[in-house]
């Protein structure tokens, strides 16, 4: 019994202690950001003091002659969305995009960044996640990051190209097609060569769901 008791004493049994008093059912968690931040900003800039994210959150081990530490980057064309890479130069924003086989880069003009939102501010997490995790229809864990085009779904993607270096450029999901520019032009990649690359995607946090 409770200490302290002496109701045996007496041939008696000690009463009961009280329920503990119930739970309250925990109420809805805090409002957090479930949308991408993207930030505008211009080649020639001054590189954004803000967190930012990186491709495969580390150092690349990158074609030659390009900076290692790519930062996903948004630019549009006549209207296209065009997944591309900023990176630090001297301080400045440096930028490179490839659309139309072409190769895209220094003067681009307006573009956008993704920002790193802080953990207890965004309601979901981010993370670099294999093509065909990212291509499952249906119900999954992880969406692509991406903008809508009627041509396709473009998303940011580390690709994997010549001797085994990887460079960030852009896929459309939809249509099994990636891109990247450098050494002058855009390289193309359809099919089952994109399965092996990486495309950003999220997943909401538990309590959380994107609309």
């Amino acid at each position: 019994g409770p200490p302290f008791c002496d109701c045996w004493q007496h041939g008696g049994s000690c009463p009961k202690p009280p329920p503990p008093p119930p739970v309250p059912p925990p109420g809805p968690p805090p409002p957090r950001v479930m949308l991408n931040e993207w930030i505008d900003i211009r080649a020639g800039d001054p590189f954004p003091a803000r967190a930012l994210i990186k491709a495969l959150n580390k150092s690349l081990d990158t074609v030659g002659g390009q900076n290692p530490d790519q930062y996903v980057a948004l630019w549009y064309q006549q209207g296209e969305p065009i997944m591309g890479r900023i990176w630090n130069e001297g301080g400045k924003v440096a930028a490179n995009f490839g659309w139309f086989n072409n190769e895209y880069k220094g003067n681009v003009g307006s573009i956008q960044v993704l920002v790193e939102l802080p953990d207890g501010v965004r309601g979901f997490d981010y993370e670099w996640k294999s093509f065909k995790e990212a291509a499952v229809f249906g119900e999954k864990e992880w969406f692509p990051v991406h903008v809508d085009y009627h041509k396709g779904d473009i998303s940011p993607c580390v690709l994997t190209v010549e001797g085994g270096k990887q460079i960030l450029g852009k896929v459309d999901v939809r249509n099994e097609r990636a891109t990247v520019a450098y050494n002058g032009k855009e390289h193309i990649f359809v099919g089952p060569t994109v399965h092996p690359f990486v495309v950003l995607c999220r997943k909401a946090k538990p309590g959380y769901k994107f609309d």
